[in-house]
């Protein structure tokens, strides 16, 4: 059974700061015949709309954590 928390009503919850990332991927074709691709992607960050593309999904991870030591 998990646990039910309410959403903040706004950008803040007490003394915390919400951070909202939205990830976009997509594989980008090499060779149709071999069905072979790279997947590359979009990572941006809201509410300051910075965005960082990549074809390596650790930066995933890294771009988040930034994001969080931040704080």
């Amino acid at each position: 059974m998990s646990e039910s928390i309410s959403p903040p009503p706004d950008d803040t919850y007490g003394e915390f700061t919400i951070h909202s990332f939205i990830i976009r991927m997509w594989l980008e074709r090499l060779d149709e015949k071999a069905r072979q691709g790279i997947w590359r992607g979009r990572i941006i960050h809201f509410p300051g709309n910075e965005q960082q593309y990549f074809t390596d999904i650790k930066i995933i991870a890294s771009v988040i954590k930034s994001y969080l030591e931040e704080e």
